[in-house]
């Protein structure tokens, strides 16, 4: 990665700094948002620049840029680096703090990231996720507290799992970095409330509605272990169906025929936006696809 973008300002990659009184090291106080970079196009660029201000707005950081200057740094930093494939993260921070606890104005930091989509077999034999008990803060808010997904990467990888999905002792919320959604007696049932309003689920709900009816609601325990089918979606894994959950098989353990219309329909779905986006070139999201 040759450049970065910090502050409204182009920075070398190797180069790009903040100050050790900036709260998001001091207190892990910021927002983000990470997409996905498809044949240089950022994809769903307008939902993650919505989600970023919602997120600022809930921890009371005020964006420095609109959502104009912004789709412009990010373009930019796109052909700058040359990047066809791979990753961009915008990072808002609480700024600098002489006190290290009362916020200032807010930096902002946008950086390409290297991304290594998950394995091809996942999706055609499914994952397996474990579960930990655990509520995140302001759930709705994309925050840079992922303390609990990090400290157990280690247990994810060393059970052979693909995730971590959180819950409460009764209630099952979302992943560590995912969305989840099940499939019981021909319906999809994915949560609405006090979890992140995922980008690539808003997406995959979109694709859902002509094939199978949808529940918004929350999903229990005992709902998640029975599922005939489960389904974890981010920027990074897409649609990946879910057969194993920490012992327990998934329905038969095999991945069903709604994940795998699901999956298509997904796919072409963005391939679709894919070919809008190159359409338009550099077209301000403001007017449209």
């Amino acid at each position: 990665m040759k450049y970065a973008h910090i502050n409204g300002t182009i920075v070398e990659h190797a180069q790009a700094t903040l100050h050790i009184s900036d709260l998001g090291l001091r207190r892990g106080y910021g927002v983000f948002e990470f997409f996905r970079i498809l044949r240089g196009i950022p994809v769903f660029l307008e939902d993650h620049l919505k989600r970023f201000e919602h997120s600022a707005r809930l921890l009371e950081l005020e964006l420095p840029y609109s959502p104009e200057s912004l789709e412009g740094f990010i373009h930019e930093l796109i052909r700058i680096n040359d990047l066809e494939q791979g990753g961009l993260q915008m990072l808002l921070t609480g700024g600098y703090s002489e006190d290290a606890f009362t916020p200032g104005r807010p930096n902002l930091v946008i950086t390409p990231i290297a991304v290594t989509p998950p394995p091809a077999y996942l999706y055609e034999r499914g994952g397996k996720i474990i579960l930990h008990q655990n509520l995140r803060e302001l759930p709705e808010a994309k925050t840079t507290d992922y303390l609990v997904a990090v400290r157990l990467s280690k247990r994810v990888r060393a059970e052979g799992a693909t995730e971590v999905v959180y819950h409460d002792g009764h209630w099952v919320s979302e992943g560590g970095r995912s969305s989840l959604s099940i499939i019981k007696n021909g319906m999809l049932i994915t949560a609405r409330e006090g979890v992140l309003p995922g980008i690539t689920r808003k997406h995959l709900l979109h694709v859902a509605k002509p094939l199978l009816p949808i529940e918004e609601r929350a999903i229990t325990l005992e709902e998640l272990f029975t599922a005939d089918e489960v389904l974890l979606t981010g920027a990074t894994r897409q649609v990946m169906p879910i057969t194993q959950i920490e012992d327990r098989p998934v329905g038969s353990g095999l991945v069903g025929p709604y994940a795998r219309a699901l999956m298509e329909a997904f796919q072409r779905h963005l391939e679709t936006y894919l070919n809008q986006r190159a359409g338009v070139g550099q077209t301000s999201l403001s007017k449209g696809i």
